[in-house]
């Protein structure tokens, strides 16, 4: 063995200083080529472009900190954590219904696009799922909080992309980014809603969630989590509550709405009595037959004696009791729930106060979804101020219906504005030359949305 490694070492030792001869000459003509230094120019072009610098801590006043979350986000070279901190700042930002204007503002039009790209990236890569979830949180704030029709623009841009978002949910994405798609499509659809078709539509999507097979309408999917069940019924409630359904929609969708009931009826969540109690408040059960409706009340008079199940929380399991005793009594004898009351000022003088079922659900999906800004959309948000403000009528509730028709006229100049915005007032600062067809909107939107 040792005699074969010795030849093999000599051979091995022949045939490198041959081939070391061989190439002498042409490695001295590569080195009298490429020895010298790379020029300037070159050793620029090969170092990465710069990041943008994001520290929300920076920013003075809440337009600067959108700038710098949109500058953040633009900048082709930030790194994933540097974009969900700035979707992050974003949303924080949104939550203090900072009050923008989209028709003589860009900046609407720019972080809608951007957030558009964050979904597309997190929907292409679960690794990338809490840029998506952060971003449709965005999403639905923003729409809240523009004044002059904005939000319809951005339900019209992004109900097909949510619906699509969430007839794929079952098998493609976490539970935690469907719910935020879910409150997402809420929010835009409430805001931007400008009748109840849009909102019935909005509904069906929603409810699809759970009931995806039109033969069975009221089979809850196997497939889908407790947490995506409790978010969507949230949701729906939530939305059902503004939609202000007519008797002639609700005879002429009958079968459709006495699915629901059932659906809603089948399952064991604190959402679902309260989404049952609103269908009853608003009427939604007048076709359901009687036999169906006998199976409801019995289900719910069970829950209020032992309320736990799949997708119960366990630690509520007093409050669940409590809220189906006092739906079952509601169901029974028409008997009003318990006032609930929100302080809205330190010195606890000011309250908001409901005292219908519509009313609770949506002070509860708003101060979900709101979370620390819910006060500050309710004393500041005209969509919020009619009806939840000091001293309103405690049995008024939210109602798409009762918005006003956004004139041609105001929605052209609205976009006749936008596309001029940057033209005028470039208040970004953005590295690359600024945002992509920033001055076109329609190719803006393309971003994330088309």
């Amino acid at each position: 063995m040792g005699n074969k490694n010795k030849e093999g070492g000599k051979k091995a030792g022949g045939e490198a200083s041959a081939y070391h001869h061989k190439s002498k000459g042409g490695g001295r003509k590569k080195q009298a080529a490429g020895g010298d230094a790379p020029s300037p120019a070159k050793a620029a072009g090969s170092l990465p472009a710069p990041s943008v610098s994001f520290n929300p801590k920076d920013a003075t006043d809440p337009f600067e900190l959108l700038d710098m979350c949109v500058a953040a986000l633009h900048d082709k070279h930030a790194s994933t954590a540097t974009r969900e901190a700035a979707l992050a700042s974003l949303a924080g930002a949104l939550e203090g219904a900072v009050p923008l204007d989209e028709a003589a503002d860009g900046r609407p039009l720019v972080i809608f696009a951007l957030c558009g790209a964050a979904i597309k990236r997190g929907t292409a890569a679960p690794a990338l799922a809490r840029e998506a979830r952060l971003a449709y949180r965005a999403v639905g704030l923003l729409a809240l909080t523009l004044r002059n029709g904005g939000s319809t623009e951005i339900l019209a841009e992004s109900f097909p992309v949510l619906a699509r978002a969430l007839q794929q949910a079952p098998s493609s994405a976490d539970a935690a980014t469907v719910a935020a798609a879910l409150d997402c499509l809420a929010a835009v659809t409430f805001a931007g809603a400008l009748g109840p078709e849009e909102a019935e539509r909005s509904l069906k999507a929603i409810m699809g969630v759970v009931c995806p097979n039109p033969k069975s309408p009221t089979a809850i999917s196997g497939r889908v989590s407790p947490q995506v069940v409790a978010a969507t019924v949230s949701t729906w409630t939530f939305l059902v509550t503004t939609a202000a359904v007519t008797d002639a929609q609700r005879k002429a969708d009958r079968a459709a709405w006495a699915a629901t009931v059932g659906a809603l009826a089948g399952v064991l969540l604190e959402a679902a009595g309260e989404a049952l109690a609103v269908c009853v408040e608003l009427n939604l059960t007048q076709y359901t037959p009687r036999k169906d409706m006998e199976a409801v009340r019995a289900r719910v008079s069970d829950l209020a004696i032992e309320a736990a199940g799949k997708g119960a929380d366990k630690t509520l399991f007093l409050e669940q009791k409590d809220l189906f005793r006092q739906i079952s009594a509601y169901m029974e004898r028409g008997e009003r729930p318990r006032p609930l009351v929100l302080r809205t000022s330190p010195d606890r003088r000011e309250s908001i106060r409901a005292s219908t079922w519509a009313k609770m659900a949506q002070l509860n999906f708003l101060r979900r979804f709101l979370a620390g800004g819910f006060l500050a959309h309710v004393k500041g948000n005209r969509l919020f101020k009619e009806t939840f403000d000091v001293g309103a009528d405690d049995k008024a509730t939210l109602s798409i219906a009762r918005r006003k028709v956004v004139l041609k006229a105001m929605d052209k100049g609205m976009k006749m504005n936008r596309e001029l915005s940057w033209a005028v007032k470039n208040v970004y600062c953005l590295p690359q030359g600024g945002p992509p067809e920033s001055n076109k909107p329609d190719q803006l939107l393309k971003l994330g949305w088309h």
